[in-house]
């Protein structure tokens, strides 16, 4: 990504500034020459800084937005910044790229509007103007799971979806059959070792990042909302699906640390069974399971696991032991697996994209980025490489269904 400055922060900065090319070009900040101005937050956490931050600063390109322009671009040759690095929007006819040509600032609007629309439309659940189901924070859940050693199956879009019959998950395909069962689930009585999470996309989001936010609005359209609620009890406690997902998601991601401890609280001294997708490698290469006496593995199918739930199912009642602890990382089919297993006695977790969240923690990461050996969810995953051939995790694979 190439990196450019703005001078000037008056009138026509802002309209010169919706039409970057933001997918190509990061903004460093603002160049202006009024003191007033200098040191100050222009919007989008974008500072003014004073001239002489171009001779500190590398840059690609200068980016020139008053219509009068001619003593800024003589101050910059001045100040000896190449030519070719000096853009002027109301001159110059090649951009190098940093602005948008007009299909794609038209399709940028466009994004734009659909966005404020989705805000608009979401604002009475948000701001509590209409009735939403009743969702227990992750670290109540976690809590009460470690009080009352409680299974956890939880519901997401893509639970949602496929109980609706319609495609989202691409590790599954629609199924009837699994459409049934996780209705029969979400129906079920409320049993004191099984609890039943959902995700928290129905009212305030505040607590997530814009990003994350828009993406939930997005999802959640009149239509979808009224699809999901079909199957929702609003005279039932809930807990939060999210759970699993600590980080990424959230403006203050300091939270994570108490959720990632509760999560190693509940498998602490205990036997534990991994059911997790072929390349998933949950806890391999960082300490997620630590603290956990033992690991055994069952590695089954990256795509479908539901296909081939009775033999993966089979598997795990041969290999469990009471006290055993599973955990099970599997779509749709660790929803159903923890409800059943939990119904035989077995305490079952289905912990979902928790690894993966882990590793972008201990990392700082600011966005999903592919984890070294693992299949990392909602990235580019091609040429996952296979773990060192001294890693425990190998010894640790009592299981395979694939």
């Amino acid at each position: 990504m190439k990196k450019i400055y703005l001078w000037g922060a008056g009138f026509w900065a802002d309209y010169v500034y919706q039409k970057i090319n933001r997918r190509d070009f990061e903004i460093l900040g603002m160049i202006d020459s009024d003191i007033n101005r200098q040191n100050t937050e222009w919007k989008d956490g974008i500072i003014i800084y004073t001239p002489q931050r171009l001779i500190l600063d590398f840059f690609d390109y200068l980016l020139i937005t008053p219509q009068k322009y001619g003593g800024i671009r003589k101050q910059c040759l001045e100040m000896q910044i190449p030519e070719e690095k000096i853009l002027v929007y109301w001159r110059d006819e090649e951009y190098q790229g940093v602005i948008e040509n007009r299909s794609y600032y038209i399709d940028f609007l466009e994004k734009e509007n659909q966005k404020y629309l989705r805000r608009l439309e979401n604002a009475p659940f948000e701001y509590g103007m209409e009735q939403i189901p009743v969702i227990k924070s992750s670290v109540e859940l976690l809590k009460y799971i470690l009080n009352a050693n409680a299974s956890l199956s939880r519901f997401g879009d893509g639970e949602f979806e496929l109980m609706s019959e319609r495609p989202r998950p691409w590790f599954q395909k629609v199924d009837k059959q699994l459409a049934d069962r996780l209705k029969e689930i979400i129906h079920a009585d409320v049993k004191e070792n099984i609890v039943i999470a959902i995700a928290d996309d129905f009212g305030c989001l505040e607590k997530y990042t814009e990003k994350a936010a828009d993406g939930i609005r997005a999802y959640m359209t009149k239509h979808t909302r009224a699809d999901i609620m079909k199957f929702i009890d609003l005279k039932r406690e809930y807990y939060d699906a999210y759970v699993t997902r600590p980080y990424m998601i959230y403006k203050n991601k300091k939270n994570a640390a108490e959720i990632f401890s509760l999560f190693k609280k509940i498998w602490r001294n205990r036997n534990v069974i991994l059911v997790e997708g072929k390349y998933a490698r949950i806890g391999a290469e960082n300490d997620l399971f630590a603290d956990a006496l033992s690991v055994r593995r069952i590695l089954c199918p990256q795509k479908n696991a539901w296909n081939r739930y009775e033999e993966i199912l089979q598997c795990v009642k041969m290999a469990i032991k009471s006290g055993d602890l599973v955990c099970v990382s599997l779509g749709p089919t660790a929803t159903i697996m923890a409800y059943d297993l939990s119904q035989m006695g077995f305490q079952t977790l289905d912990i979902g994209q928790l690894d993966n969240e882990y590793e972008w923690c201990m990392r700082s990461a600011e966005e999903r980025i592919a984890v070294p050996y693992k299949m990392t969810a909602e990235v580019n995953n091609s040429g996952i490489d296979d773990l060192p051939v001294y890693s425990e995790y190998y010894a640790q694979i009592i299981g395979e269904i694939v």
